[in-house]
């Protein structure tokens, strides 16, 4: 289980970008394997880039690549267990 917290200057413009990388990962992977690449998560209405309200942005590590994109609560709280 992970519960890492990342500090709000990780969640930049740049592994945003790299979102992309979350979601090939995803299709190929399924949901439920994707979680053994979270590295971290927080609050997405704390960031700086990207606010959403009632989300997580959450922090991969996948190939080597630091990668962020936002989960509804619901979501990351369901691949968290």
């Amino acid at each position: 289980m992970f519960t890492n917290k990342i500090y709000l200057d990780s969640f930049t413009w740049s592994r945003w970008r790299k979102g992309i990388i979350i979601w090939e990962t995803i299709k190929k992977e399924g949901m439920n394997n994707i979680k053994n690449k979270i590295v971290g998560h927080m609050e997405s209405n704390k960031l700086f880039c990207r606010p959403k309200y009632n989300e997580i942005a959450v922090m991969f590590l996948i190939n080597d690549d630091l990668c962020w994109t936002h989960f509804r609560k619901e979501e990351f709280y369901g691949i968290k267990t």
